[in-house]
């Protein structure tokens, strides 16, 4: 069903055929000298000295959601399934809100459609907004001020009057500019993998030979063959750095896929924060070295049984690797509903991405996903292997020796 599904998420092109920033099908507010544009119980919008914040009974009503049309640079703008329209009128007329989305065939489409004047290059939220029926901007009555003093920062503030005037009318020129603020919270998720290292010359002298355990078994004094087992656990802790030349400090959660250099295991970890640039994230780990096996020792010998694990030991290599990054935020349904904290699509997640001054090389996007390089470095010391050496020995009886009669 048409109302069931999401509003796409679409950068919002001006009217010269530029993207701007903000997109549709996600929640935004419309404010103009401080005011807040209100949908007034769905009869006409008016300008209102209120925020009404998100546990406010009339919080919906200062929702606006912008959605695309037929016309390549026109958009509609609706808050509580009502669309703003100018039906029909012109210079000095009211906007009102219509309950009714009207269909391309219909002769009132165009007193639905609005498209948006910027200035070339601004990365302002502010333009101005024109109708396509009528060819008229959006204008306010005067505004007026009242000085309030800042105590803490020491200024006088200008604020809105109450007195001012509340509607909202049609100008012959764009006098008048309309703020889009963003009233959604989004949060960027990343998976960190198809790891790239570059492995320096001679690294592998940083790996040391690390004993685990150690028995002398001894079986001199019997002419039967000694059957023992082992079955032990030792914990050694293993250490892993990862850091990223990109800032990834506006991240929510980052999880990162990759095989550890020499160890050729996969391991996955999963960070509920961010990374800042340049800056290492240290992950520590016991990892259980797991003994148990069988030995048999000869009559009239004497055997030592050593555990050994190779262990790198402050190891630093750079990498590449491919970040896969989505988001989520509220998004808007085709019937006027907020669905929260869903998947949004690739141009929001690029806008965040821009707005976030995000470094890292966009590759490609496939789906809801943007791909981006980054890279820097691993440091870790940890567990390589493990593995268990015999060796006869000259029969001299430590005090640790185990004996058999």
């Amino acid at each position: 069903m048409v109302g069931n599904e999401k509003i796409p998420n679409k950068l919002v092109l001006s009217n010269d055929g530029n993207k701007i920033n903000i997109i549709t099908g996600v929640p935004y507010r419309i404010s103009h000298s401080g005011l807040y544009v209100d949908d007034s119980c769905g009869s006409r919008p008016c300008l209102s000295p209120d925020y009404h914040p998100p546990d406010h009974f009339f919080y919906l009503r200062q929702l606006w959601v912008l959605k695309e049309t037929s016309y390549p640079r026109g958009y509609k703008i609706a808050a509580n399934g009502n669309y703003m329209d100018s039906l029909g009128g012109g210079h000095k007329a009211k906007c009102f809100l219509s309950p009714f989305d009207n269909p391309p065939e219909d002769s009132a489409y165009s007193q639905q459609i609005w498209s948006f004047y910027s200035e070339t290059g601004s990365k302002s939220k502010a333009f101005q907004i024109k109708n396509e029926q009528n060819t008229r901007f959006l204008g306010v009555d005067k505004i007026f001020f009242n000085k309030k003093k800042d105590e803490q920062n020491n200024r006088s503030l200008d604020i809105p009057s109450r007195d001012s005037g509340s509607n909202i009318y049609f100008r012959n020129r764009p006098t008048d500019a309309w703020n889009f603020i963003p009233a959604f919270d989004y949060k960027l998720n990343a998976v960190v993998d198809n790891f790239e290292y570059k492995i320096p010359p001679g690294i592998k002298t940083q790996k040391i030979e690390k004993t685990i355990h150690e028995d002398i078994l001894n079986n001199l004094s019997s002419s039967s063959k000694l059957i023992t087992t082992f079955d032990f656990q030792e914990g050694l802790i293993n250490t892993f750095k990862f850091s990223f030349n990109e800032s990834l400090d506006f991240i929510s959660e980052t999880k990162l896929i990759t095989v550890i250099p020499f160890k050729d295991i996969e391991k996955e970890f999963n960070f509920k924060y961010s990374f800042e640039a340049n800056k290492s994230s240290k992950i520590m780990e016991k990892e259980l070295c797991t003994t148990t096996k069988t030995i048999e020792v000869s009559p009239k010998s004497c055997v030592k049984v050593t555990d050994y694990c190779d262990f790198m030991v402050n190891i630093e290599i750079p990498f590449k690797a491919t970040a896969e990054i989505t988001a989520i935020c509220d998004r808007y349904k085709e019937d006027g509903t907020i669905v929260k904290n869903s998947e949004v699509e690739e141009d929001a997640v690029r806008l965040f991405l821009k707005e976030n001054n995000f470094q890292g090389k966009i590759i490609k996007f496939e789906g809801n996903s943007i791909f981006a390089k980054v890279n820097d470095t691993f440091r870790g010391s940890y567990v390589l292997k493990t593995y268990r050496k015999l060796e006869d020995i000259i029969p001299m009886v430590p005090e640790n020796t185990v004996c058999i009669d």
